[in-house]
């Protein structure tokens, strides 16, 4: 199948702003050491991250007042197409918090904007005309106020019609229903996982489990991320699980987001499930020492990637 470029999805963006302190302290004055507003949410940092490894990649997101515009431009800077449906109320903005004395990260994440349902008309007839020159489509993150729960399972169904591919990282119902449409591949996180399957998951033999359980429901392909131990996937005739590289981190926010984007490319290539994992975990290492979430090094990525252990692990 031809897949000329990537499409990431974004139903909820954000404009992003990455502050550094000494020491976060609770109930009293804060001064940083530095902030970078950027273009933000799970999509963008999928984006970023696809065409730091020279993929050609559009993002198509709902859009509203100054913060989306800058939003808009963040995500040209970073030499992705950016493809925008306007809505009435304003993009928002998240707040990641880094403590440099401990290492800690603290992220409040605003609620998305209130989307209305021409807005939301608009943006899937936009999202068709993209499906016409068939690209591999990634959807992810939250679903604002005014989008069902099905919202997900609806751009499954129409890039399906169209002949495309579509990976889905989103969590709650909307993964629930998006799962029933049958998508590509999910990737859930462990604490996404967990919440689906209302059961705790903590040895990589019940991360295999759980990942199996989720691709019955309906997904082709599972990926289950585990943070700094790495992650597993299942597809309907292999389970595998994939030990990351040790590094001191400096924030792991987008490490989920570049995980994936390195299995959209390595898909893209046309590379196995085992190197696509590989290119995933060396992906998503690599954000880890990346000062934005998204913004990785390939040559970092090819480094790391050499440092991946895959291990294949049985199904039964």
């Amino acid at each position: 199948m031809n897949t000329p470029f990537l499409l990431c999805v974004s139903l909820n963006p954000a404009v992003d702003r990455r502050i550094r302190l000494p020491r976060f302290e609770l109930g009293t004055v804060n001064r940083a050491t530095y902030a970078d507003p950027a273009a933000g949410g799970k999509a963008a940092h999928v984006a970023f991250a696809a065409r730091a490894l020279g993929t050609e990649v559009r993002w198509l997101g709902l859009l509203g007042g100054p913060e989306g515009e800058s939003c808009r431009a963040g995500i040209a800077e970073r030499g992705v197409i950016p493809i925008s449906v306007g809505i009435c109320n304003r993009t928002r903005t998240n707040v990641e918090l880094i403590d440099e004395a401990s290492g800690s990260v603290t992220e409040v994440l605003e609620p998305g904007p209130l989307i209305s349902e021409d807005e939301a008309a608009n943006f899937l007839a936009e999202f068709e005309r993209q499906l016409a020159e068939r690209p591999l489509v990634v959807a992810s993150g939250s679903l604002p106020a005014g989008l069902p729960p099905s919202f997900y399972a609806t751009l499954v169904s129409r890039a399906q019609s169209a002949g495309c591919r579509i990976f889905v990282d989103t969590s709650g119902e909307g993964l629930v229903h998006a799962l029933a449409a049958i998508p590509a591949l999910i990737k859930p996180n462990r604490h996404e996982a967990e919440a689906l399957l209302a059961r705790k998951i903590e040895t990589i033999p019940e991360s295999v489990v759980a990942a199996n359980e989720l691709r019955l429901r309906g997904a082709e392909t599972v990926t289950v991320s585990l943070g700094g131990r790495g992650a597993v996937v299942v597809t309907a005739n292999q389970a595998m699980y994939a030990k990351a590289p040790q590094r001191k981190v400096l924030s792991t926010v987008g490490s989920g987001d570049s995980f994936l984007a390195g299995w959209a490319v390595g898909s893209m290539r046309g590379l196995d499930s085992a190197e696509c994992l590989r290119l995933a975990i060396a992906c998503g290492t690599a954000n880890c020492l990346a000062d934005s979430p998204g913004v990785i090094s390939s040559d970092d990525v090819d480094r790391l990637a050499r440092e991946v252990e895959i291990r294949e692990w049985p199904l039964g």
